[in-house]
């Protein structure tokens, strides 16, 4: 890629992680750096509406997610501006393809061209699973388990009193 390229893409990343930087800012300083008491002005969360303090929580996991998020783009753009160091920016990092300009102009922090990009994610990803299955087979593996004794109440005791029903 020629240098006048990369110095716009160099313009365009900077600019967006300043971008992103600010973002960040304001969401630790507006929302997230205070408590949920600060934030609603209220004395005590027990006499309140169930559903106002939901929606406080929404706004509170929306921040925290669109956060997060800006977290993970700056990531990326300083990836990209690396590669810019090193030469190797608009490259594909899985086919080693260039990265068409209209890709790069669109979303310039991007490692894969698209096609790869469409490969990943239609790919099935098997070995993730869900931490809770983890808890769940241990519960269950407990009470079939012949060589533990216990005087709690076993998956045996729920299925005789749900029977009755």
């Amino acid at each position: 890629m020629e240098h006048k390229k990369l110095q716009f893409f160099k313009r365009l990343l900077e600019d967006e992680r300043d971008k992103l930087s600010g973002r960040i800012r304001f969401i630790n300083e507006n929302g997230l750096a205070m408590s949920m008491k600060e934030s609603t002005g209220e004395l005590s969360m027990y006499d309140n509406n169930s559903g106002d303090l939901g929606s406080e929580l929404f706004e509170r996991s929306k921040d925290f997610a669109l956060r997060e998020d800006a977290v993970l783009v700056i990531k990326a753009i300083d990836g990209a501006l690396d590669k810019i160091k090193d030469g190797t920016y608009g490259k594909c990092d899985i086919c080693g393809k260039a990265i068409p300009l209209e890709r790069l102009e669109a979303v310039p922090y991007t490692a894969v061209c698209f096609d790869c990009r469409v490969l990943v994610e239609q790919a099935p990803n098997l070995s993730v699973r869900p931490v809770e299955e983890e808890v769940i087979d241990d519960i269950y593996r407990q009470g079939h388990r012949k060589d533990i004794e216990s005087a709690g109440y076993s998956m045996e005791d729920t299925w005789e009193d749900l029977s009755r029903y």
